[in-house]
Order: structure tokens, then sequence, then C-alpha cells
């Protein structure tokens, strides 16, 4: 389980990854979470930056989606204004969000190699990722003190789980998850 809990990468935010090189190396689907990954809890509607963001990951080729986890109407509403395709309550870190998503919400199938999902948890979206053997990035959330109680909850469980991975495998917990475990 515990190599499950490591992203393929990591970046401090979603404007930090290099998705030309992405798409040259035959990534097509991009699947991000929503809350503190695209917008902190606070906000309701993307940024004219994270617009400009998709209009430039969309112009290299990519499709994008949401795959939240919320079940509010606030996921309908960013997602409309944001000009995407989305699937809420996706239920990380099961996998039937995730595929559903990549079957149902995806303009096409695309193979597992073709598909990255992004998002700022370990419990839910990088676990999640690695269940339906994704290529996955962890970012930095964008604002923890917006983060809601089962959020928090995950966080608290992330901290345990950073402890194991760093003393099991130092060498990866060193590439992939020192900066994010706050070293």
């Amino acid at each position: 389980m515990l190599k499950k809990l490591i992203p393929d990468e990591f970046y401090k935010s979603v404007y930090d990854i290099p998705y030309e090189e992405l798409y040259k190396s035959g990534k097509r689907l991009i699947m991000a979470d929503m809350d503190n990954t695209l917008i902190s809890y606070k906000e309701t509607l993307p940024s004219e930056k994270l617009k400009e963001l998709k209009k430039r990951i969309e112009d290299i080729g990519f499709e994008i989606i949401i795959v939240s986890n919320s079940r509010k109407k606030r996921v309908d509403n960013f997602s409309n204004a944001f000009g995407c395709k989305y699937q809420k309550f996706s239920t990380k870190p099961l996998k039937r969000g995730i595929k559903r998503a990549m079957r149902k919400v995806a303009s096409k199938r695309y193979k597992k190699e073709e598909c990255i999902l992004i998002g700022d948890q370990l419990m839910t979206d990088v676990y999640g990722g690695k269940r339906c053997k994704l290529t996955v990035f962890l970012i930095d959330a964008i604002d923890k003190k917006t983060d809601i109680g089962p959020t928090r909850f995950n966080r608290k469980l992330e901290k345990f789980f950073l402890k194991r991975i760093k003393k099991k495998y130092p060498l990866l917990y060193k590439e992939k998850l020192a900066i994010y475990g706050g070293e």
C-alpha cells in the first residue's frame, strides 16, 4: 500500500507542470481535483490565470476533466464557469469515479498510459490514481487553512504515512515527497 501513496512527481502548483513535455510523451487526458488543487475551498470560480492555463493546456491538445469528491453544487458551478467536463462525488480513493471519468465523461476512450491525475492529497488523489495505475502528480494545497473536516483528517493521516514512507523508501521519499512533507 505504501508505494501507492508515492506520486510520480511533485510540483508546487498546477502552473509548474511541464504540459508540453507530457503531451510529447503521449499523455492526452488530464484529470484534476478541484478543491485546493485548482481553487481553495473559500473560492467558487476559476481565476483568469487558471482560465489562461486551461486554454494553454487545451491548445497543446489535452482534454481536461475535473474529478472531485465533492457532491456540492460548487463543482457544477466551477466546472461550468471553467468550461470543462466533470465527475463529482468521485469517491477517491475508490476507483469507480476515476474510471467513470475516463470511460464515460471523457470525449473518447483513453488508455491508462495516456492519463494523468493531479491532486493535493496523498490519501485520496495519489492513492486513488495509483490504484487505477495512472500517472499521478501531487501538488501543494493552495490553502490548507480552508480545508474541510474530512480533508483535515486526511492530512493528519498523511503525516503518519509520510513517516512510514520515509523510513521504508528513503530515496523515493527524498525524490518525490520531501518538499511536500515540509523538508
